[in-house]
């Protein structure tokens, strides 16, 4: 009986470990701020988030936005995109922040969309 209580616990030990050793990983990498020099980027204001996300235009900020309808913000823009975003992503930005967004690949809709490989908030 104790064999199988050491086994056991052996197992648990083990996979908390694998657990945490993937939670770090996965964190890195979507704080890593060497992210942005391999892929594309934009820099924009969060126009409107919509469940997991995020509308980034660029060329308007929080002023020229705020009450606008969607049709409204996309006019005479420079560039606007949808972005997917994780859980951990979509916790760090709110309505109106300015950010800084790369990607990967883009969908050449308009507007565009794309998964955030990271997402920070600028100044």
């Amino acid at each position: 009986m104790k064999g199988k209580k050491a086994v056991i616990l052996v197992v648990l030990l083990s996979l908390i470990a694998i657990a945490a050793v993937v939670v770090s990983i996965t964190i890195f990498f979507q704080n890593n701020p060497t992210q942005f020099g391999s892929s594309m980027s934009i820099e924009g204001t969060v126009a409107k988030i919509d469940d997991t996300r995020v509308l980034v235009i660029s060329g308007k900020d929080a002023t020229d936005l705020d009450g606008q309808t969607e049709q409204e913000m996309l006019k005479e823009i420079d560039e606007a995109i949808w972005f997917t975003l994780s859980m951990d992503q979509l916790k760090i930005v709110k309505e109106f922040d300015s950010v800084r967004v790369a990607y990967s690949q883009i969908d050449q809709s308009f507007p565009g969309q794309a998964s955030a490989d990271r997402i920070e908030k600028i100044k």
